[in-house]
């Protein structure tokens, strides 16, 4: 537990000082100021008071107990102060020092030497190079950090690796006039790591919800399991800094190509059932909904308006962000046409006119709420001179009481009115500038309650003859090479995935026995380590419909290929299919990334492809698939006929299995694989072995 850290009855500071524009007297700062409801023990060797606090020249001339204490001296002192936090018992050090693993070598040494020291005596170390930790609990009131954002009760917790996108997400909450429940900047993660931090979060009672930031993933496997584990009853709203980082794995696969550092983050999240966020203004906003309401139950939005434009703007954002339109009841139409004033419009959005005034939007926003087809409600309007605007603001939250269905508004006003924006985020409705913003907020509480609803399953089991697929990769360990086309193709045999016959040949006299093993059409391929794209470099012949035109192609490419020791493939000609890539990548400290998209240009231009974290369950393998904007496609569409989708599901889970199954595998493509009417083949496949 980390409740030393968090919930701590005492709290040293080493590197107090009277000098204000110090770490160490800033922390001491902000545990007065905010309430710490424990002692504070200044540590300085040269000051016998700091502030109004008797100072101690050490850690070990304090006469109580310490659970935690704050570091912030020179990173040359550290380990002997940790040796003597250690003998009086510290439960926990927070580190804000800079100077380790971040600075080299040397630093990295030091950093070693600190977490020594530290577990000899069962002390967990923070950071270093962090800010701290707070705790808004009125019991606790622990700011033991250097920050500058103020501190108050609320039911978000963050959890940010940067310091600033930390404060960030801490000062936009608190300019909606929202606080946070736990917060903490772990910075070099050198022995308390985040998934433990995550972890506790988890399990916090005055944690509604959770927004992280990320720029590494020291253990990305921990953090998948642990949160995983919280998002089904709470949310976690993340942001990763660094998804784009270039050049971080050089790959000459198409799966490589494609799978970046956000790919693999984003692979990650969904699985762990993450809301996702590439902006942080977003996901500010997403999070001050999540705070006051609880996500609705479906993708039904009600929008109500008093002016056209903006409502315009709501529809098409919601329609965007994967919402739909919710249509009203009889008898909820004849309430609003009754209710309403005559110029009204009545369907979706709503719009009550300008005029409309208190018992006007209470009759929408009711109406709507209590419509059994209508899972979220968006209420935006201009203030206007004309109308009772206290009175639209006490009906709007009236309303929104009556329901636990969630509600936000959108106000356009000016700073004469502002009061009306405070006073319905009083009452717990979120309050935003933009009809896109609203839309946006509920969109993401939306995609939380459909990731926490998913279905949880095993991976199913799969008959596959691993001993023979581990021999080949076994055989191969440690070349960093592809294997050879036969052996790629018995190891894809050995997971039970449809393959074409193939022989391979070294000589001209072998092609009459590899012609008639795998029979015309056939196919005839280079298979050498120099030739790294076969069909770019003339290295793939199609087509070959007797024994005259495989010796021709044969001889062309031996030709062709002289000297960069190649043998060759003969290949049963597949029919065309509906073509597709699938593959798998190894991620370090996760496993294994699988890829699926369509294949061809959609795979070449358009990059119209989903990521998994490998193995796969039946839900996780359907979903996948859906999750191609091409997918239509292989249902069928406009009197085209479908592929497969059985055999395609049971594809993705034999290949996210084998891959899961032999890390060994660095790098795997299936390009193409056919998918037909009845069934599907894996016509070429290129694996690299780590």
């Amino acid at each position: 537990m980390l409740d030393g850290l968090f919930r701590p009855r005492s709290i040293a500071i080493i590197g107090a000082s009277a000098n204000p524009y110090s770490i160490g007297h800033i922390v001491i700062k902000n545990l007065v100021e905010y309430g710490f409801q424990g002692p504070i023990f200044p540590i300085n060797p040269k000051a016998s008071h700091i502030r109004s606090f008797r100072a101690y020249k050490s850690v070990l001339e304090v006469p109580d107990e310490i659970d935690l204490v704050n570091i912030s001296i020179a990173a040359k002192y550290i380990p002997a102060v940790m040796e003597e936090c250690g003998q009086k018992g510290v439960k926990f050090a927070i580190v804000h020092s800079a100077g380790f693993k971040e600075v080299g070598e040397e630093g990295l040494r030091r950093e070693r030497e600190m977490v020594e020291i530290a577990h000899k005596y069962g002390m967990r170390v923070y950071g270093p190079n962090c800010q701290g930790v707070q705790n808004s609990d009125p019991d606790i009131s622990a700011y033991a950090n250097f920050t500058f954002v103020p501190m108050k009760p609320g039911n978000i917790s963050i959890i940010a690796q940067g310091g600033g996108m930390g404060e960030l997400l801490k000062l936009h909450l608190h300019k909606v006039g929202l606080g946070h429940a736990l917060y903490c900047s772990y910075g070099n993660e050198c022995d308390l790591t985040m998934p433990e931090i995550l972890d506790y979060y988890g399990q916090d009672d005055g944690t509604k919800l959770i927004m992280m930031q990320t720029e590494t993933f020291k253990d990305p496997k921990a953090f998948l399991e642990v949160a995983s584990r919280i998002t089904p009853h709470k949310p976690i709203l993340a942001i990763k800094s660094g998804r784009t980082a270039e050049g971080s794995i050089a790959v000459s696969s198409h799966t490589g190509s494609l799978i970046d550092q956000g790919a693999m983050t984003a692979a990650m999240y969904k699985k762990a059932g993450v809301v996702a966020f590439t902006d942080a203004d977003e996901m500010i906003k997403a999070a001050i909904a999540f705070s006051q309401q609880d996500p609705p139950d479906g993708t039904r939005i009600g929008l109500i308006t008093n002016t056209g434009g903006p409502g315009i703007a709501a529809v098409d954002e919601a329609i965007n962000q994967g919402l739909s339109l919710a249509r009203w009841s009889e008898a909820g139409k004849e309430r609003l046409e009754t209710s309403l004033y005559a110029e009204a419009s009545t369907g979706n959005p709503v719009d009550v006119v300008a005029t409309a005034g208190p018992d006007h939007y209470f009759a929408a926003v009711d109406t709507l709420l209590h419509e059994d087809g209508t899972d979220m409600v968006m209420v935006f309007f201009v203030t206007a001179p004309f109308v009772d605007l206290d009175g639209i603001a006490d009906r709007i939250e009236e309303a929104a009481k009556s329901s636990t269905k969630p509600v936000v508004v959108v106000i356009e006003t000016i700073d004469k009115w502002a009061p009306l924006i405070e006073r319905i985020r009083k009452a717990g409705v979120p309050v935003y500038e933009f009809p896109e913003d609203g839309v946006r907020a509920l969109a993401a509480m939306s995609r939380h309650r459909a990731l926490a609803a998913r279905p949880r399953e095993d991976p199913p089991e799969l008959s596959i003859d691993h001993a023979a697929a581990k021999a080949i990769v076994d055989r191969f360990a440690g070349r960093g090479e592809y294997l050879p086309q036969d052996e790629a193709f018995a190891l894809l045999r050995a997971y039970g995935i449809e393959v074409p016959k193939l022989a391979r040949v070294s000589s001209e006299d072998e092609l009459a026995g590899a012609a008639k093993a795998v029979g015309f059409p056939c196919v005839l391929k280079v298979d050498s380590k120099a030739v790294i794209h076969k069909s770019d470099e003339g290295g793939v012949a199609l087509n070959l419909t007797d024994s005259g035109a495989l010796s021709a192609a044969f001889r062309q490419m031996q030709e062709r290929f002289d000297g960069k020791d190649a043998h060759y493939i003969v290949q049963e000609q597949k029919a065309p299919g509906r073509e597709l890539i699938l593959g798998a990548m190894e991620s370090p400290g996760l496993g294994s990334l699988v890829i699926f998209g369509l294949g061809g240009i959609f795979v070449e231009v358009m990059k119209d492809v989903a990521f998994s974290v490998a193995p796969l369950s039946r839900p996780e393998a359907q979903e996948m698939m859906r999750e191609i904007q091409g997918f239509p496609l292989l249902e069928g569409t406009r009197g085209e006929e479908g592929v497969d989708l059985a055999a395609l599901e049971d594809l993705l889970l034999r290949v996210s299995r084998l891959a899961a199954d032999l890390p060994g595998i660095a790098e795997m493509d299936l390009n193409p694989v056919f998918a037909y009417a009845s069934g599907v083949s894996a016509v070429d496949v290129r694996i690299k072995i780590a």
